[in-house]
């Protein structure tokens, strides 16, 4: 059974929003693991590549219909009331590369770990006719993750096979996802990915 690893090359600040503030000064925290660093949930990569395979389906690509429920399931939102279909792969979360993790666990890596975080600040400009004024109350703070390359593994869902050209069908949606994580559309988490194949 194949699985593979889905490289995510981030290439700016990005944000692995959590929903969670920090006290006063932080409007949106970054998604970390139990040690501190930074992770990019499965779950988010999920719905990228679902998404992405939607959408070449709805273009009428051959081989997509119906690919996207087969390998990630049913979407939850539609609320079905039957059992949801699971899917046949399932998709960690992206990580830091394995070789260097436990130096940045490490007391040693403690200020590189601190200093993969930045702060960055936004407002909204008043359109009320005096140039580069900020509406009131409208200044945000995002706690955005310096451009890192992150690995997560795809797998088949053990009992469950996919169908055999899942990886090619895969591999072609890519270049479709530029960027990851919160606030995409607003130019954070630019981002390459790219998928390497293993034999298990």
């Amino acid at each position: 059974m194949t699985h593979c690893l889905l490289k995510v090359d981030i290439r700016s600040y990005w944000l692995p929003g959590t929903g969670r503030t920090s006290g006063a000064m932080i409007d949106s925290t970054a998604h970390r693991d139990a040690q501190g660093l930074p992770v990019l949930p499965g779950r988010h990569l999920k719905g990228l590549l679902r998404d992405a395979m939607e959408r070449v389906a709805l273009w009428g690509w051959p081989g997509y219909a119906d690919l996207a429920r087969d390998l990630f399931g049913d979407r939850t939102e539609e609320g079905s009331p039957y059992l949801p279909n699971k899917g046949s792969l399932r998709i960690s979360d992206a990580r830091l590369p394995e070789e260097i993790t436990p130096w940045l666990h490490s007391e040693e890596g403690r200020d590189a770990r601190l200093k993969m975080f930045r702060a960055l600040s936004s407002t909204a400009i008043d359109n009320d006719g005096v140039m580069g004024s900020a509406k009131d109350k409208s200044l945000r703070v995002l706690e955005v993750v310096i451009p890192l390359s992150l690995t997560a593994r795809l797998e088949p869902v053990p009992g469950i096979t996919p169908p055999p050209d899942w990886v090619q069908h895969l591999t072609a949606v890519l270049p479709l996802i530029s960027a990851v994580g919160a606030h995409r559309n607003r130019g954070l988490g630019r981002a390459i990915l790219s998928l390497e194949e293993f034999p298990s």
